[in-house]
């Protein structure tokens, strides 16, 4: 089987680690900044117990098979630490990050043709080191390929899906219309239902419009319908569900504010897209951040 190295046991990586510990053969470690002597996830399949092997020193690692980066999308400076150490010449990674920049992250760190790109939806969240909650299955999307049929191949348990598709594009930016709307959650500081207030629900729809006419300048295919659903959805998430950049924000952590809006801005401007309402929330959450990490 192969050997299988995790960097980023946050709430998305601490999941999928015990996925991969619990219901595969497969060898795996753990890579983080700090000792994590158990993990226990609750999910709607029952609660997952584990003990795995831990690395907190990049040069104490080896050459692994697969390489999964589960961090934030702003920590690959970190990650870039732990490739020299886990990589052989034919190591392969899993990029499972918000946003449409899986590629570009690694672009300057590894060959494109290593590298699977992952969209997951994996409602999880971290209530301590080492305990998170798992709300609901895990769903990732991966492009068509022999790659990704290999990394398919990691996560045999049916409670996960994983879908391959010939248009990865689309289907990451239709995860960004829901990652960029789901700013308004950080920048109320409720949870994700505060859509069901009008108001919140009206800028919701202006941020993901602007996230819509971006993608399509990038080739993405998405339907105007693709508002109304996101603000549906997130108007039905249950009481208290937080997204991971209001998680962040509620933890005093640093946020995703550039790879899930700041993004559409950045795009924007290359296409001559104006996008208000995400500078708007970009400044915004960048403002929260500033407080949060320097009182």
């Amino acid at each position: 089987m192969p050997d299988i190295a995790l960097i980023g046991p946050g709430a998305i990586g601490g999941t999928l680690a015990a996925w991969l510990a619990t219901h595969s053969d497969n060898e795996l470690s753990i890579c983080a900044r700090t000792p994590l002597d158990t993990l226990v996830v609750d999910s709607p399949f029952g609660v997952m117990e584990s003990r795995p092997n831990v690395i907190t020193d990049p040069s104490r690692a080896v050459p692994v098979d697969w390489v999964l980066i589960a961090t934030k999308a702003y920590q690959m400076e970190s990650v870039a630490k732990w490739i020299p150490s886990l990589s052989h010449s034919d190591t392969m990674f899993a990029v499972i990050q918000n946003g449409v920049e899986h590629l570009a992250n690694l672009k300057s760190i590894v060959p494109k043709a290593q590298v699977v790109p992952v969209i997951i939806d994996c409602p999880a969240e971290r209530l301590a080191p080492g305990r998170i909650l798992q709300r609901a299955p895990i769903k990732m999307t991966i492009p068509k390929g022999a790659a990704s049929e290999r990394f398919a191949s990691l996560f045999p348990n049916s409670n996960i899906t994983i879908l391959q598709t010939d248009d990865w594009t689309t289907e990451a930016w239709k995860k960004l219309c829901i990652n960029s709307g789901g700013a308004i959650s950080a920048l109320l500081n409720e949870p994700a239902n505060v859509v069901r207030q009008s108001n919140a629900a009206d800028v919701m729809r202006g941020l993901i419009r602007e996230c819509i006419v971006v993608a399509r300048a990038e080739g993405a295919v998405i339907a105007d319908s693709v508002v109304e659903e996101v603000v549906a959805g997130q108007a039905a998430a249950p009481d208290g569900a937080m997204n991971s950049i209001h998680a962040d924000l509620v933890e005093k952590r640093p946020m995703e504010w550039d790879a899930r809006n700041g993004v559409i801005v950045r795009l924007g401007k290359k296409h001559g897209v104006p996008t208000p309402y995400n500078e708007m929330a970009v400044s915004l959450l960048r403002a929260l951040e500033a407080r949060n990490t320097n009182p």
